[in-house]
């Protein structure tokens, strides 16, 4: 089935679809979003990527008349319309602010599906960066300094369904010794995973521009990294009673450390 917008018979966007349902679009809310890397000013034309034309004009067979949301990936969301068959004229443009704390996610990555859907769940919650990383116990080691395509296709996914103007920046992938480089550099608090960790009520500073959330395998880190990390200054914390997978200590860690005001 495939759905065709249709805004000429009303001042809202309608979608009629191959089974001859139509569905209307009654805000912003429900608008398509696409992702468009650079977005002109108002009243100039937009250019997608090949992949999102194809969506657009082949698959939804959108059509002039059609107005659509775009986002840059960072902090731009406007609204676009289909102009003499397939130009999109940027109607409106907003930039937004980036957030006052950003969380750096440095994650072992879970296997392929689980992977694809953590890096979805990033771009819903708002991530703001993802770094994979190679411990001892991690099953999958991509090559350090990896970033797949595919990675980039479901962030840009994500994004457009979240309609996050900000797409989390993927990281190549480093080595357990990188983590603590990193942080290091950054200057902000790291958290890791561990069984072993307090709960929450770790104080944080109001002030502190970033946290760093550090997920390990299915396995867990090893004893010697996580006297590393503590050594390093890296505050364990336990998030839940029972064993969780990768994809799941990373979103629940991540959406704890987001919104734990001056404690963590």
């Amino acid at each position: 089935m495939f759905y065709v917008f249709d805004t000429h018979s009303s001042s809202n966007p309608v979608i009629q679809s191959s089974m001859g349902v139509s569905v209307l679009f009654q805000d912003e809310e429900s608008m398509r979003c696409f992702y468009c890397g650079n977005i002109g000013a108002e009243n100039t034309f937009a250019e997608l990527p090949e992949r999102e034309e194809r969506h657009l004009f082949n698959t939804l067979r959108g059509r002039t008349g059609d107005t659509v949301q775009l986002i840059d990936g960072h902090g731009v969301l406007a609204s676009a319309r289909v102009v003499d068959g397939k130009k999109l004229l940027v109607l409106e443009k907003e930039q937004y602010q980036e957030p006052p704390r950003k969380l750096h996610l440095f994650v072992s990555p879970p296997r392929q599906n689980r992977m694809d859907q953590l890096l979805t769940q990033c771009c819903e919650i708002g991530v703001w960066s993802i770094t994979l990383v190679v411990a001892e116990h991690s099953v999958v080691r991509p090559e350090e300094g990896e970033v797949s395509d595919k990675w980039k296709v479901h962030l840009v996914e994500g994004s457009k369904q979240s309609k996050n103007p900000f797409m989390p920046e993927l990281r190549g992938v480093i080595n357990f010794n990188g983590i603590l480089d990193d942080v290091k550099e950054m200057g902000i608090p790291a958290f890791y995973g561990s069984t072993g960790g307090s709960g929450t009520g770790n104080p944080v500073p109001e002030s502190v521009p970033g946290i760093a959330w550090v997920v390990g395998p299915e396995g867990g880190f090893s004893a010697s990294e996580e006297e590393r990390m503590g050594s390093s200054g890296f505050i364990p914390l336990k998030i839940g009673k029972w064993i969780m997978r990768v994809e799941t200590a990373a979103v629940a860690g991540a959406v704890l450390l987001m919104n734990c005001g001056g404690k963590c």
